[in-house]
């Protein structure tokens, strides 16, 4: 990646920070609670970081089970799948089969590789339905931060064939549930956000696209969801703090009123004193507002609503 010749001295610092790399927890790893099964580095795709880590419960099946994939945060440079074990076992407790999995990272990769392996996970987890027994209509996705910035962009993308690549070609890669906590939506903006504040944000932003946005247009404009977002986007679950240093909450209200202006569901949950990560966002009432509205978009009882809702809350983070 060629750095920009007037690249802020603090911006090159942090370019050149190291990153840790997927494949390498940043968590130690308890044994498995009693119920789950663990099936670990399953690769759906061509490639070493093209793996996930697939959480089922061992129960008797009698039904398909809908499936919640879990995409981890790291400003697209670093993180890993082993991130989100404990919101995968929070989800299988539930009955959910939940499914870890790395993504490859940048700078090594840019944008779009991102989203071209989360797209090629869904395709996978169709493929392979029947076999784990999956409910292939019934799949959500929750991340936060860079994990969430993917995963709305993979919900607003249910309708766009674009980015479209590796295994698994004759599955679809739509999805039925978004949830994102902390998660960027519009990078141009963020970027100068971050060049204001000093941020580190901005050199992630940079890493991911290759260039300052304004040098970058078109993976600037293909990394927005509001692009895409159309009559077939899931109803998304946004959830956001006040005081994000790293994400402002501006981010999450950009896409929350580009979606309530296309007509689109979507719940913005703010949480007053939250930063961008941390015991706010795993709070019983978050969990519970996670829980009901994956319940009510995987586990639907009756038909769905006449028309979109768009919902504001807010809660207040626990000193």
């Amino acid at each position: 990646m060629k750095l920009h010749p007037l690249l802020p001295a603090a911006l090159l610092a942090a370019l050149l920070l190291p990153a840790r790399a997927a494949g390498q927890a940043s968590v130690v790893e308890e044994p498995l609670p009693a119920g789950v099964t663990l099936r670990r580095n399953l690769p759906y795709d061509d490639g070493p970081l093209r793996t996930l880590d697939l959480y089922l419960p061992t129960g008797r099946l009698t039904a398909p089970r809908p499936v919640i994939l879990c995409l981890h945060g790291g400003g697209w440079h670093g993180g890993d799948k082993a991130d989100e074990r404990e919101r995968a076992l929070r989800f299988v407790a539930q009955g959910y089969v939940a499914a870890c999995a790395n993504y490859r990272l940048s700078p090594d990769c840019g944008f779009p590789g991102q989203i071209e392996d989360v797209k090629s996970v869904v395709r996978w987890l169709r493929s392979n339905a029947t076999r784990l027994g999956l409910d292939p209509e019934h799949i959500g996705v929750i991340g936060p931060d860079a994990g969430g910035h993917l995963a709305v962009l993979l919900g607003a993308m249910n309708s766009c064939l674009l980015y479209e690549s590796g295994g698994s070609l004759d599955q679809p890669s739509h999805v039925a549930a978004v949830c994102a906590l902390s998660a960027p939506s519009d990078l141009a903006k963020l970027y100068a956000s971050a060049q204001a504040a000093g941020t580190t944000t901005a050199a992630d932003i940079i890493m991911l696209l290759g260039g300052p946005p304004a040098q970058v247009p078109v993976p600037t404009n293909a990394s927005n969801p509001l692009l895409f977002a159309d009559a077939q986007t899931p109803p998304m679950l946004l959830i956001h703090g006040d005081q994000d240093p790293l994400v402002p909450l501006e981010q999450a209200r950009l896409l929350y009123d580009g979606l309530v202006a296309k007509n689109l569901g979507v719940h913005l949950h703010v949480i007053h004193g939250a930063g961008h990560a941390g015991a706010a966002f795993e709070a019983p009432d978050i969990h519970a507002l996670e829980d009901a509205y994956f319940a009510k978009t995987l586990r639907p009882q009756g038909p769905p609503p006449n028309a979109p809702d768009a919902t504001l809350s807010e809660s207040t983070a626990k000193p």
